[in-house]
């Protein structure tokens, strides 16, 4: 519905209205001039809206949402009438003087801001029928709502006379823009306090490496990460490193059933979308993966880092060898090539030609190889309108010959679909050919390169496999690329990270002791070599006598094999981590077990000096977007709910949006303090939303979310611990002045320690006011085991400095 139908309609109730004057009662004033008003005029439908919504025993009459609750309309009878200023041609007024000397108005506001305020719905309406009041119900600026001011239309010739003021305040697209708020309170928000991170120098600053740490982090890099690619021990890394897709760590914190249900709702619910299968089986590789599957190409559906490449790699190389052994395998990896290309297909062509060259000792432009391809064309020539002159001047014929072999190899994309067809026929070779790593390039370039794969699957003789991610995979099948094709999908589990990390420490441990030689590599091991080897026994042990130690990494990298091999790296060459200490007690003889804050530290801090949210992969709980105290605890509420209803029996343990909504609007939080809080936990990877959707602000909001291991860490491990609080604070607005006053930055760590109570202590009264909030997270018995950890690493220093 527009506006000039809004109006029409407006116009047709006031013409009802003057007629019908005898015959209206308090019911008709309810169900139909207030229903008429907002479904007809201002454009709300039946179905944005419920009808004496509950709430603790209370009955808001009209529950709008858009889609989140966003307005409350309370239905007066048309007796109560609403005076305001005679004589006054405007429509804003102070909320509290227009109730002062109206008793029934006032009730009526006060009624409505204790619904709007139980529910966290921000704009509230009394409305007679013929009399509309809207004002903001529910603030997060210090002003109390019933200070604040009121659009008021005293009647429906004011109503239709600022009908333009009344469609953009109450409209559904008003309301929407929320242009109310720009009205009454206007757009900005106050200032939130400095963060302490503003008052650091340089913040966030870069930690300093010894040369040491240096050339530990390059050679851990080399050993862990670069000799996996290196093609010349492919095979041999294959059968020590790679571990099967689908198995389930014993370190995650949420259910199995969750976890092995990855991929489910990669689409939304009721919409039709390919068949999407494990492409594992407890078997191994699903049999069909080593067949060609005619004239489409095969799609690989993976999250980032859980091993597609790998799973590529171990396919051909050790699973299925024997088949590939006996086949002409191409592989192109749009993550590290094609980056300055502007013609996609021509770069196919041209890699798949050098591919073809190098790796099959096949050049297409080889004489007697062009020649073959074209034999038949030749034979035809041959018996063309040149027949005569190969009699006559056998020279003249072998130019016109070459001109139209020339012209043949001069199309290069035809020349070479030509001589795969060639290749396959005379040499009876099946051709499979990997596009890699197309997720990583921008959305336009990876629709292409499907395009691209169709062609080549339906037309040329190629089987092709295509890598994407699951949420590239769900819109290109809804609206892009895919939507027009009937693509038969395959998704990539994650192995278990547990195993792997295992598998590539004990590789790495035999590359750096020498055990395994690499001709890139000095044939005795040096002094630095020694020393990462020393690190990587140190670590390998660890992890076997402290469990902490992988249920951090499996649950923070949230089975994500790249991020838990990133944080391997990152430890061993960590400004953050004595080295020298732990090389040295080890090589006195003793053993050494890595403390899970030593490993924590490194991780949350990275290459810098302090925390940041930005770079780190440990998301800070506590921050807030507005001037409310309430908001500290908003992400670890929302990831308690989560925990807490993904366990009553859920669908793969994704919750409906809507109630996480509903929950956290009935605690007083506002629908954009949710929206942000929910991106803040999508981009951290600390929940996931169904069909993979990004969450925006405002916009329609995915439809389910779920908790993810990373979110179930944070939530129940992490925030109880010295070291994070330790981290986060100074990326956390202090609203009390006086417990900032008291707060500061300081490497000293008896202050530190004593900066952490005081924090806690200040997140100990936030809390007094949402102590019954219903969701898993309850802040009072994180406090006891922060205090207790605090009072833990103090006893532990004082102990390291001798005092007693």
């Amino acid at each position: 519905m527009d506006y000039d139908i809004g109006r029409n309609n407006l116009e047709e109730l006031f013409s009802w209205y003057k007629l019908n004057a005898a015959r209206r009662n308090e019911a008709t004033t309810r169900l139909t001039m207030i229903d008429r008003l907002f479904f007809e005029c201002l454009s709300w439908s039946k179905d944005d809206v419920v009808l004496e919504e509950s709430h603790d025993n209370t009955y808001a009459d009209y529950l709008f949402s858009a889609p989140r609750r966003i307005l409350i309309v309370e239905a007066k009878k048309e007796g109560d009438y609403f005076e305001v200023p005679i004589g006054e041609n405007r429509i804003e007024y102070s909320l509290n003087n227009l109730t002062r000397d109206n008793n029934s108005l006032k009730k009526a506001v006060e009624q409505t801001l204790n619904y709007c305020q139980n529910r966290g719905v921000p704009y509230g309406v009394v409305c007679n029928g013929h009399q509309i009041v809207a004002f903001i119900a529910t603030r997060n600026d210090g002003i109390a709502p019933i200070q604040g001011k009121a659009m008021v239309f005293s009647s429906f010739e004011v109503m239709l006379s600022k009908f333009l003021d009344l469609w953009n305040i109450l409209s559904k697209p008003g309301i929407e823009k929320k242009e109310i708020q720009r009205r009454l309170i206007g757009d900005s928000l106050p200032e939130l306090p400095p963060k302490l991170s503003a008052s650091i120098p340089h913040y966030p600053g870069l930690k300093d490496r010894n040369p040491f740490q240096t050339d530990l982090q390059i050679l851990s890099e080399l050993v862990i990460e670069d000799i996996a690619r290196s093609r010349d021990i492919e095979t041999h890394f294959l059968k020590e490193c790679y571990c099967p897709s689908g198995a389930l760590s014993q370190y995650a914190l949420i259910s199995k059933n969750i976890l092995n249900s990855r991929y489910a709702a990669i689409f939304e619910s009721g919409k039709s979308h390919p068949v999407v299968i494990s492409a594992t089986t407890k078997d191994g590789i699903l049999k069909d993966l080593s067949q060609s599957f005619g004239r489409r190409p095969v799609l690989l559906i993976g999250d980032v880092g859980v091993g597609k490449t790998a799973f590529i790699r171990n396919l051909i190389k050790v699973e299925a060898v024997e088949l590939f052994d006996n086949a002409i395998t191409l592989y192109l990896d749009f993550g590290s090539q094609a980056t300055l290309t502007e013609d996609l297909k021509q770069f196919i062509v041209d890699e798949i030609t050098e591919q073809l060259r190098l790796e099959s000792k096949i050049d297409i432009e080889e004489k007697s190889f062009v020649r073959a391809v074209y034999n038949t064309e030749l034979e035809r020539f041959k018996r063309g309108i040149y027949q005569d002159l190969a009699k006559t001047d056998p020279a003249a014929f072998k130019l016109k010959e070459l001109v139209l072999l020339e012209e043949k190899i001069g199309n290069k994309e035809n020349h070479l679909k030509q001589s795969l067809f060639h290749i396959s026929k005379f040499h009876e070779k099946q051709i499979v050919l990997f596009l890699d790593n197309a997720d990583q390039r921008d959305d336009k370039l990876q629709q292409d390169i499907f395009l691209i794969a169709q062609e080549l699957a339906e037309r040329w003789p190629l089987t092709v496999f295509l890598t994407l991610r699951p949420e590239t995979f769900h819109l290109s099948v809804q609206r892009g690329a895919l939507s027009g094709y009937h693509a038969k999908a395959f998704t990539i589990s994650p192995p278990r990270v547990d195993l792997v990390i295992k598998k590539r420490l004990a590789f790495a441990l035999k590359i750096a002791t020498g055990e395994f030689p690499i001709e890139s590599l000095p044939s005795k091991p040096t002094i630095t070599f020694l020393s990462l080897s020393t690190l990587i026994k140190v670590l390998i042990y660890s992890i076997e006598k402290n469990s902490e130690l992988l249920e951090f990494i499996d649950n923070i990298s949230n089975r994500n094999i790249r991020l838990a091999l990133d944080l391997i790296r990152g430890f061993l060459g960590s400004g953050h981590v004595d080295t020298k200490k732990i090389i040295n007690i080890y090589e006195s003889g003793q053993q050494y077990i890595i403390p899970l804050h030593e490993f924590l530290r490194a991780v949350i801090y990275g290459d810098t000096e302090h925390y940041d949210p930005e770079r780190s992969p440990i998301g800070n709980l506590f921050d807030v977007t507005q001037l409310d105290h309430n908001e500290h605890f908003i992400l670890p509420l929302i990831l308690g709910l989560l925990i807490s209803l993904s366990s009553a029996g859920t669908e793969e343990g994704f919750v409906e949006t809507s109630r996480v909504y509903t929950h956290l609007q009935a605690l007083g939080f506002l629908p954009e303090q949710i929206d942000l809080a929910i991106v803040k936990a999508y981009k951290k990877k600390l929940i996931e939303t169904a069909a993979r959707r990004m969450p925006l602000p405002g916009q329609p909001i995915p439809e389910a979310l779920r908790i993810t291991t990373d979110g179930v860490y944070h939530v129940s491990k992490i925030c109880r611990l010295f070291v994070y609080i330790d981290a986060v604070i100074v990326d956390t607005p202090i609203l009390d002045a006086l417990v900032r006053g008291r707060v500061g930055s300081t490497h000293d760590i008896n202050f530190r320690l004593e900066r952490a109570r005081i924090f806690c202590s200040y997140l100990d009264k936030q809390w007094q006011k949402l102590k019954n909030s219903g969701s898993a997270f309850d802040w009072n018995n994180v406090s006891v085991d922060l205090k207790a950890n605090i009072d833990y690493i103090e006893k532990k220093n004082k102990r390291h400095q001798g005092i007693s």
